[in-house]
């Protein structure tokens, strides 16, 4: 019987992973220590609550898994993309990993610490090294072709979002949830050149829809910049906000939008430069014509 070959899947969520981590890359773990350093990490109290009695803080004992060797262990499952606890585990006793120097610790005591370690304080760092990049010079753009592009707007950023992956059901509250329970959406405002996080925001909606956060979104752009976003955010009455607000945007469009040519502006074989008139159903309005950019 003939062997039947599949192709690999497009998606990199699901695609086979390897079982080796990646290797360290000075460069890498140098830029990371920089942003967290231990004056950043040190000083805090990590609390979580009791689960018999929620309103009840509980200190947590700070002895080898300490916050600074739990933040080593999450961004380097991250970045050197370790396949669970048990590699860690090896890697952290051989080598050390970022900031931590080898120690022993088994995976049953890692997997308990990461179990119980508190959402909120690794939000708070998350917001804290974010406020660190934003400090930083802009970086170079990749292209002196982009450059007039970047003197047109004070800023260029790109925004999404993404829906968290389903919990583990380890705590009561999750246990009682029938279903799958996925761990909420984020959403987060980039610079485009860079990729420095410029606005973030959390919310445990898996379900929530992208233009439910268009009222944020707006307010953290500037006028004057421009905003590129995916096909989750087309909203015509958004549209019309980015006019009346004098901000930009580019994004594609959808294949059933109804729209009407108004002017021209330039075209040849390889493009069509046009005004063009949306939202003509009475109920669905674009009040301001847009400009579109299309290719054969």
């Amino acid at each position: 019987m003939a062997r039947k070959h599949t192709r690999p899947h497009p998606h990199a969520e699901f695609r086979h992973r390897s079982q080796i981590p990646m290797p360290a890359v000075e460069d890498v773990e140098q830029r990371l220590m920089e942003l967290l350093s231990p004056s950043l990490l040190a000083p805090r109290q990590l609390e979580r609550r009791d689960p018999r009695q929620p309103q009840r803080l509980i200190r947590m004992r700070q002895r080898i898994l300490t916050l600074p060797v739990i933040v080593a262990i999450v961004v380097s499952l991250v970045w050197r993309r370790m396949p669970a606890v048990a590699e860690v585990q090896k890697v952290l006793a051989r080598e050390g990993l970022l900031w931590v120097a080898p120690i022993r610790v088994s995976a049953q005591a890692l997997t308990k610490r990461l179990d119980v370690v508190p959402a909120a304080v690794m939000g708070q760092l998350f917001t804290e090294v974010c406020a660190r990049l934003q400090e930083q010079a802009p970086a170079a753009v990749p292209h002196p072709s982009w450059a007039p592009v970047r003197e047109q707007f004070p800023l260029l950023a790109i925004v999404d979002g993404s829906t968290l992956e389903a919990l583990r059901k380890k705590t009561q509250v999750l246990q009682q949830r029938e279903g799958l329970v996925l761990g909420g959406k984020i959403m987060v405002i980039v610079e485009a050149f860079s990729y420095r996080p410029l606005w973030q925001l959390y919310t445990e909606d898996a379900a929530a829809n992208d233009k439910r956060f268009a009222t944020e979104i707006m307010a953290a752009l500037p006028v004057g910049g421009l905003l590129v976003f995916d096909l989750g955010f087309f909203s015509f009455l958004w549209f019309d906000d980015f006019t009346t607000s004098h901000r930009f945007f580019v994004t594609r469009v959808r294949e059933k939008t109804a729209y009407r040519p108004v002017r021209e502006l330039s075209s040849s074989p390889y493009y069509r430069d046009e005004i063009i008139a949306v939202g003509r159903d009475r109920s669905n309005p674009c009040r301001y014509p847009l400009r579109m950019v299309s290719v054969p």
